[in-house]
């Protein structure tokens, strides 16, 4: 439980530094999941790919590595998604879903990930 508290608190320390939201921490057969979003309704920011996602990016993955002994694997993608309330009455959560968000994950479990893998238009978006 170490671990996952001390990999909690490096994520949500890198991501205070760009204004980016942790959403969900998942630990299952896949291992660790964390889903992080930039630009929810109003946390929106110019060059906010360039400025803030990408260098979210490689700060998190070098600190994982180098603070942690922590090996991970990233997607990173940009586009629209639903973010919102699902569920019903009694039982309900906040999720974001999409294609790019199916990307992300497609991109981060992919075995050519070398560490960081992300789509066009992050790749447009910061060159």
């Amino acid at each position: 439980f170490n671990l996952l508290n001390d990999v909690m608190n490096l994520t949500t320390r890198e991501l205070d530094k760009v204004q980016g939201h942790l959403r969900q921490f998942i630990l299952d057969d896949k291992g660790l999941v964390l889903i992080c979003t930039f630009g929810l309704r109003g946390s929106t920011f110019l060059n906010m790919i360039a400025q803030r996602a990408v260098p979210f990016s490689l700060s998190i993955h070098k600190a994982l590595e180098e603070e942690l002994r922590v090996k991970s694997s990233i997607g990173a993608t940009f586009g629209k998604a639903y973010c919102g309330v699902i569920g019903g009455l009694e039982r309900h959560e906040f999720a974001v879903l999409g294609p790019s968000v199916n990307l992300s994950a497609r991109l981060m479990a992919s075995k050519d990930n070398p560490g960081i893998l992300v789509d066009e238009n992050v790749r447009i978006l910061t060159s």
